[in-house]
């Protein structure tokens, strides 16, 4: 009965699972692992210099957490800043330990991290990355209607100079992505799309937004925080001195969106008579900051939990093509966005 081979009747099972509460014994999970031959592990792969410290990648894992439970598996987790080289040695240790599967997310540390997954044929599930193989696909949001609504929210208040807040400068030359994959064997211009992840996809839709309105884009208008509250002040302080006819900031994440916030009041502005912002994510301190912050919000914990059930059917279906799954977003109007004077 314990192991689920089918041949107990529901009578015995019930009393076989009382005798087992009263008697308080749980049966060994390492021993249904060597009768089954499996292992019953999934890997986390966390690249984020903030870790679970990061609202969203919390968010995430907390579904992540929840659903691989459910479905009577353990967690491992790794967490490595995307410049740290040691990510093949989780790697190593994934194959060492069995693992069924892997979920991956975070700002990667180059394009050789795909050719690994290919290689390891552990199915895997990227979490924000576009990245497809033969064992492998990705979990997201609507990135590109998301940012597109961002942006045209701004724009039906009558702001047209909106800074795009961006997390790091990831443009990688062709030089730089071959120095990473000496083989040449990966498209580039496919490499740096993977590697930039949301970046592009929310970037494409603040491109649309300006281009359906008749609004130049314009590259000094795009920062970099790094993903952070002090990356984005300072990126903002700086924006706010050289182009101070901006009127309005859409951050790519809830977290840079405060911290470009605090740089506005820091340089003497107000949020939003003065310049509104809007970030993504819908963390759950957006609602208590002040004022409270306007969003795009995608739903992190099914995000977690829909990358589980992905890597499940990966397992159960090895032959199955991977199918990619593609989250719904919406706006949350707050505080945070004001209309120009006139409109």
């Amino acid at each position: 009965m314990l192991n689920e081979y089918g041949d107990i009747g529901p009578d015995t099972e019930r009393r076989v699972r009382q005798v087992m509460k009263e008697m308080n014994y749980y049966p060994s999970s390492l021993a249904r692992r060597l009768v089954k031959k499996r292992s019953y592990l999934f890997q986390l792969l966390l690249f984020s210099v903030e870790g679970l410290h990061h609202p969203f990648f919390y968010e995430v894992t907390c579904g992540i957490t929840d659903e691989v439970e459910k479905a009577g598996y353990d967690l491992l987790l790794g967490v490595k800043d995307s410049d740290d080289r040691r990510w093949r040695d989780s790697l190593k240790r994934c194959y060492e330990s069995k693992v069924e599967g892997i979920i991956v997310m975070g700002t990667l540390p180059g394009p050789e991290l795909f050719e690994e997954i290919r290689a390891g044929g552990i199915p895997t599930v990227f979490i924000d990355i576009p990245y497809e193989g033969p064992r492998a696909t990705y979990v997201t949001s609507d990135n590109v209607r998301g940012a597109r609504m961002a942006t045209e929210h701004l724009i039906s208040l009558g702001h047209r100079k909106i800074a795009f807040l961006d997390g790091y400068n990831l443009h990688f030359s062709d030089e730089l992505l071959l120095e990473k994959d000496p083989s040449g064997s990966k498209d580039l211009p496919d490499a740096r799309i993977l590697l930039q992840g949301i970046s592009e996809a929310r970037l494409a839709g603040y491109k649309e937004a300006l281009n359906a309105h008749d609004i130049s884009f314009n590259t000094d208008l795009i920062l970099y925080g790094d993903y952070t509250k002090a990356g984005a002040k300072e990126t903002v302080r700086s924006m706010l001195r050289d182009h101070a006819d901006v009127t309005a900031i859409f951050a790519i994440s809830d977290v840079m969106a405060i911290g470009a916030m605090q740089a506005v009041r820091e340089s003497g502005g107000r949020v939003p008579a003065d310049v509104a912002v809007i970030g993504y994510d819908d963390i759950e301190s957006a609602s208590y900051v002040r004022p409270a912050l306007s969003t795009v919000k995608q739903h992190g914990e099914e995000m977690g939990r829909s990358a589980v059930r992905q890597v499940l059917k990966l397992i159960g279906n090895p032959g199955k093509t991977p199918e990619k799954v593609t989250l719904p977003v919406e706006l949350v109007v707050r505080e945070s966005c004001g209309a120009l004077p006139g409109q």
